[in-house]
C-alpha cells in the first residue's frame, strides 16, 4: 500500500513554503491531504505531477475521494494544489458551505483551482454518469459543475428530484386560506346546511 502526504511530498521535492518572519497572528496549520493507493505512484518531478493507481483514497479535511486512477499537480512553493483528475468509480463525500453533506459519483472528476486578479476560481466538474445528492435531493445530468468559490451547482441536461418538506415551507406564509363553496362549520353543520338548502321553500 502506498501512502503519500502532499505536504511531506512538497517538502521532499524542494517545494516548501518560504519562512515567514513578520507574523502578526499565528494561524493553525492546515492538516495535510493524505493520498493512499494499492498500486504504484509515479512522480514526474519536472512536470510536478503524480499519478496514483488502484483503489486510490484521498483524505482531506474538506472531502473524501475514492477512485481507481488519480493525477494531481504538485503544489508550487507554498501554493495550493491547482489541478486534480480522478477517473473510474469516482466517489466524493464532502459538505457544502452550510455544512450539509454532499455525496457525488461519476466516471471522471476534474478539480481546478486558480487565483487570478484577486479572484478565486475553484470548480469540480463531474462527467460520465454524474450524480450528486445534497440537501435538495438527488441530481444528475450530462455534466455537473460545482463552483465552490460561488457555492453554485450547474447541471447540463438536469434530471433531479427535489426532496423538500413543502408543507413546512408553506406554513406561516401570507397565502390566503383556500376558498370553497361549502358553508362554514363542521362536517355535521355542512350536512345540515346542505339538507336545509336542498328542501323546497
Amino acid at each position: 500500500m502506498k501512502i503519500i502526504c502532499l505536504v511531506a511530498l512538497a517538502i521532499l521535492c524542494g517545494l516548501s513554503a518560504p519562512a515567514q518572519t513578520n507574523t502578526v497572528k499565528a494561524v493553525a496549520p492546515r492538516p495535510p491531504t493524505l493520498i493512499q493507493s494499492d498500486g504504484p505512484a509515479d512522480f514526474d518531478l519536472t512536470a510536478h505531477t503524480v499519478v496514483y493507481r488502484d483503489h486510490v483514497r484521498v483524505d482531506d479535511p474538506e472531502m473524501k475521494l475514492r477512485c481507481d486512477w488519480l493525477q494531481a499537480d504538485l503544489p508550487q512553493a507554498g501554493g495550493h494544489v491547482n489541478h486534480i483528475i480522478a477517473a473510474t468509480n469516482v466517489v466524493i463525500d464532502t459538505v457544502d458551505s452550510s455544512g450539509k453533506p454532499m455525496h457525488a459519483t461519476s466516471d471522471r472528476a476534474v478539480y481546478f483551482y486558480e487565483v487570478k486578479n484577486g479572484a478565486t476560481n475553484e470548480t469540480l466538474t463531474l462527467t460520465g454518469n454524474p450524480q450528486v445528492k445534497n440537501a435538495y435531493g438527488p441530481q444528475s445530468g450530462d455534466v455537473i459543475v460545482w463552483d465552490r468559490a460561488r457555492n453554485q451547482i450547474h447541471i447540463t441536461n438536469p434530471k433531479m428530484s427535489l426532496e423538500q418538506n413543502f408543507d413546512g415551507m408553506l406554513a406561516g406564509t401570507n397565502s390566503p386560506p383556500a376558498k370553497t363553496n361549502f358553508p362554514a362549520g363542521t362536517i355535521q353543520n355542512i350536512d345540515k346546511n346542505i339538507n336545509t338548502q336542498a328542501s323546497p321553500p
